[in-house]
């Protein structure tokens, strides 16, 4: 039986997940100098502009307004450091690609992202959030081997899935399942496939989550 699409009606507002007692933004920075000391376990969240990152860390937290969702994809410039559980921080990266974005601003935010996987010695891993509707496009590709480079592991998952009906859902799945297992790095397989709107995923994305912060930092995990 193919599933209807989400209406505004079935949408299930944020409930503050058993995972998270506290949540509290730290700082926001455009290079090392602005980050914060590295005495906890780290993980950074990465994707396009307009992949619904925010979003997603606002239903991960139980929050509504936590992370900043701007209006216009490609605004946020920061990089962004977030207290949990007073044991770990979550980062969020500012989002890459959007067209409209001048050039120039574009290389400055490559940098500031570069500069982060490289100096961050208590980065876990990336979630690296994925369009399930356009899959890998070319510059996911160059995060991805940019990641292996720094000998960074990255959790795939694929948001929107509430766009899909079912068949096409699990096809789409299953197509961009193929393309990262020919994709070189350390990809942590199977894909988490998620919704932000109704949380659907959530909670198997917060176990992944959980044991990617448990990983010791030396060995970065493949399948």
């Amino acid at each position: 039986m193919i599933s209807k699409q989400v209406t505004d009606k079935t949408v299930k507002k944020p409930e503050k997940p058993p995972n998270v007692f506290q949540a509290e933004f730290i700082t926001g920075a455009v290079n090392a100098q602005g980050f914060p000391p590295e005495n906890l376990p780290e993980t950074a969240f990465a994707g396009r502009s307009n992949v619904g990152k925010s979003s997603l860390l606002n239903r991960l937290l139980g929050r509504r307004k936590l992370a900043r969702v701007s209006k216009t994809p490609g605004r946020t410039r920061e990089i962004n450091f977030f207290l949990i559980n007073q044991c770990w921080s979550f980062v969020d990266l500012p989002g890459y690609g959007f067209a409209r974005i001048q050039k120039q601003k574009r290389e400055v935010w490559d940098r500031s992202i570069g500069g982060y996987f490289s100096t961050r010695r208590n980065l876990r891993g990336v979630i690296l959030l994925l369009d399930l509707r356009r899959g890998v496009t070319d510059l996911d590709r160059a995060l991805m081997e940019h990641l292996a480079t720094q000998g960074v592991s990255y959790l795939p998952v694929a948001t929107k899935i509430d766009k899909l009906r079912a068949n096409p859902r699990r096809q789409a799945i299953k197509a961009l399942t193929l393309t990262l297992q020919k994709t070189p790095g350390f990809s942590i397989l199977p894909v988490v496939p998620v919704s932000a709107l109704t949380g659907e995923g959530i909670p198997l994305l917060w176990s992944r989550i959980e044991s990617l912060l448990a990983v010791d930092q030396e060995s970065p995990s493949s399948a």
